[in-house]
């Protein structure tokens, strides 16, 4: 009996380790938890003049913002997201990152075990997010995303089946590093490169978020 309990307890024991590991017991790829402010938008940070397609010229040319969607109360959504200046959490599971979004409680899930886009699944605002590992990066390639306004000012995105995005994150101390790539070639002549910085604050909460048209001034 005695034997028994004390391989019942090792047996509990090692499954305690392993549920706590992160990524395959790989401690160094699990420092990416926790909740994150925007400190800084990077060297490059928005991109300025990224130059358009006569495509996306006309329709950054008829923009206005009473058809920006944010002010409808529609969720920015990727790419648009990766630059929110409100607070992230990012949780680590074996399976994926989840990273949520304190602005319109944005949910996006980076699966990690291999899976690929359902081909009857609509686009949606967030896409799919596929990632991997890449020493202590973990790099994420984002597709089937929704037609959405990329930016506030009015430049666009297209969301065609030839539009993705590639995003790369990496914790030194206590900032996360990130940047994105978006290649929209409907809209853009070249890939267009989005970077950034976010500070680790573990007081840190992801408070309640409501979005009320009318205040935005849209009808």
């Amino acid at each position: 009996m005695k034997t028994k309990m004390m391989l019942t307890f090792a047996t509990a024991i090692s499954a305690l380790m392993l549920s706590t590991a992160g990524f395959s017991g790989d401690a160094a790829k699990s420092e990416l938890s926790g909740i994150w402010d925007m400190s800084q938008f990077g060297r490059n940070g928005h991109p300025r003049n990224p130059k358009l397609t006569d495509v996306g010229q006309a329709r950054f040319d008829d923009f206005s913002p009473d058809k920006d969607p944010n002010l409808k109360c529609v969720m920015p959504g990727v790419p648009l997201g990766v630059y929110d200046p409100y607070p992230l959490e990012i949780i680590e599971q074996d399976h994926q990152v989840v990273f949520l979004y304190e602005h319109f409680h944005m949910v996006r899930r980076i699966f990690l075990d291999g899976r690929e886009a359902d081909a009857d699944v609509p686009p949606t605002l967030v896409g799919f997010s596929v990632g991997h590992w890449e020493g202590d990066t973990l790099v994420v390639k984002t597709t089937n995303m929704q037609e959405n306004l990329m930016w506030n000012n009015g430049r666009p995105f297209s969301g065609s089946e030839d539009t993705y995005m590639i995003e790369h994150y990496r914790r030194e101390g206590d900032l996360l590093v990130f940047d994105a790539t978006v290649y929209d070639s409907e809209n853009y002549e070249e890939p267009y490169r989005i970077t950034g910085q976010r500070q680790f604050n573990p007081e840190g909460e992801i408070f309640e978020y409501e979005c009320y048209a009318e205040y935005g001034g849209v009808e």
